[in-house]
C-alpha cells in the first residue's frame, strides 16, 4: 500500500540532491577564485594522508608527521615552479631562432603545393593565415607564465596553509563534513571517507607511476631522436597524462608538431617520433594502466568525458587534472546513500548492467528450449498416448 508514496518520496530526494549538486558547481564556477584553492587543499591532503598516517604508525608524534608532510608538499612545489620558470627562460631564449625554421617550413609547403597548383614565388602560406606564431602568440605566452609568478606563489602560499590545517584538524574536520552529508550513522560515515582516501590516493598513487613512466619514455625518444627541449617533453608528458584521453592526444600531437618544425624537410627523425610516441600512449593507455588499476575506478567512459568538459569550465586546466577524482569521490558518496544510488550507478561503467545483457540472450535461448521441449512433450503425449 505504501510502496508508490516511498518510491515518489525518494524520487523527489534523488531529485533534490541532484538540484543541490548543480547548485554547488554553480557556486563554485561563481566563487572560482575560492572554490579552486579549497578543491586543491583537498586533493593535496588525500595525496599526503598515506605519508602522514604511515609516520603516525611508526610512533612519529602527530606535529612531526605533519610537519614532514608540508615540507615534502613545498619541496615538491619548489622544483615545479622552477622548473616552469627554468623552461620558461630556455623558450625565451631559442624560440627566436625558430622563426627561421618556420621559414623553411614554408618554402617547403610551397614545394609540396605546386605539385597541385601554381603559386608564385612571392607568395607565403603563413603570412596568409596572418598570423604572428613568435612575436604574437609564443613570446607574449611566455611573458604572461613570467609576469604571473606573484600570482602563482600567493595561491600556493595558500594552498599549502590550507593543507595543513587540514592535516592538523583531520581527526575532527573530516567526520563532520561526512556527517554532514550522510547524516549521524557514524559507520556508514566511516565507510565513505575510508573508501574516499583508498580509492582517490590509489588513483593518484598508480597515476604518478603510469606518468613517470611515460615522462621517461617521452624524455629517452627525445634524447635518441635528438628533440631539442627533451626534459620540458618528459616533464610535459608526466603533467598531462593526468588528464584523461585529451592529454596523452596533446602531449603527443605537440611533440610531432615540434619534430616536423625541427627535422623537416627529412622524415626519417619524424616518423621514429610519431610512431614511438603512438606506441607508447597505446601500449601504457591500453595495457599497463588497466592493468594496474583493475576495477579500482567503476567510471564510465562517457561520464569521464562530461566531467573533463563540466569541470574544466568551472576550473580550467585544474579541474580537468581533477575530473576522475571528483567524480570517483562524487560515485562514492552517492553510492552509500539511499537516496543518491541512481546517481552512483549513473556514473558508473555499467560492467553489471553490460553482464546481465550478455546473460540475456543465453537465457532466452534456454527458455525457448525449454519451452519447445514441453511443447515436444505435450505433442508426444497427445500423439502418442501408448509410450506412456
Amino acid at each position: 500500500m505504501n510502496d508508490k508514496p516511498d518510491k515518489s518520496i525518494k524520487t523527489i530526494k534523488t531529485v533534490l540532491v541532484i538540484m543541490l549538486i548543480l547548485g554547488i558547481l554553480v557556486l563554485s564556477k561563481a566563487a572560482y577564485n575560492v572554490s579552486i584553492r579549497i578543491l586543491l587543499s583537498f586533493f593535496v591532503f588525500l595525496l599526503v594522508l598515506p605519508i602522514v598516517s604511515t609516520l603516525e604508525k611508526a610512533k612519529f608524534p602527530h606535529w612531526l608527521a605533519t610537519v614532514i608532510a608540508v615540507l615534502v608538499i613545498v619541496v615538491i612545489v619548489l622544483l615545479f615552479i622552477w622548473f616552469v620558470f627554468f623552461s620558461v627562460d630556455m623558450l625565451m631564449d631559442k624560440v627566436p631562432g625558430y622563426a627561421a625554421r618556420i621559414n623553411d617550413m614554408d618554402d617547403i609547403l610551397k614545394d609540396m603545393a605546386r605539385k597541385w597548383v601554381d603559386i608564385p614565388d612571392d607568395v607565403s602560406i603563413f603570412s596568409s593565415l596572418q598570423i604572428d606564431w613568435v612575436g604574437g602568440v609564443i613570446m607574449p605566452a611566455l611573458r604572461l607564465v613570467s609576469s604571473s609568478a606573484i600570482g602563482i606563489l600567493t595561491n600556493v602560499v595558500l594552498i599549502i596553509l590550507m593543507t595543513t590545517f587540514l592535516l592538523g584538524e583531520r581527526h575532527v574536520i573530516i567526520p563532520k563534513l561526512m556527517n554532514f552529508i550522510a547524516g549521524n550513522d557514524e559507520d556508514k560515515v566511516g565507510v565513505i571517507w575510508e573508501r574516499i582516501v583508498r580509492q582517490v590516493s590509489k588513483y593518484i598513487t598508480i597515476k604518478v607511476f603510469v606518468s613517470v613512466i611515460t615522462g621517461l619514455l617521452f624524455y629517452a625518444i627525445a634524447i635518441v631522436s635528438k628533440l631539442d627541449f627533451a626534459p620540458l617533453w618528459g616533464v610535459m608528458a608526466v603533467v598531462f597524462n593526468f588528464i584523461p584521453t585529451i592529454g596523452s592526444f596533446i602531449i603527443t600531437a605537440l611533440m610531432i608538431i615540434m619534430s616536423v618544425i625541427q627535422f623537416a624537410p627529412a622524415i626519417g627523425p619524424v616518423l621514429f617520433i610519431a610512431i614511438s610516441t603512438i606506441a607508447v600512449q597505446n601500449i601504457i593507455g591500453n595495457f599497463l594502466d588497466p592493468k594496474l588499476s583493475g576495477n579500482s575506478l567503476n567510471l564510465s567512459p562517457f561520464i569521464i568525458l562530461v566531467g573533463l568538459g563540466l569541470f574544466g569550465y568551472i576550473w580550467g586546466i585544474v579541474g580537468m587534472f581533477l575530473a576522475v577524482p571528483l567524480l570517483s569521490v562524487l560515485q562514492i558518496v552517492c553510492a552509500n546513500i539511499d537516496e543518491t544510488r541512481p546517481i552512483a550507478m549513473l556514473l558508473s561503467s555499467g560492467k553489471s548492467f553490460r553482464s546481465q545483457a550478455a546473460e540475456r540472450p543465453v537465457r532466452k535461448r534456454a527458455q525457448r528450449r525449454n519451452a519447445a521441449k514441453q511443447h515436444e512433450n505435450y505433442s508426444d503425449d497427445i500423439m502418442f498416448p501408448d509410450r506412456q
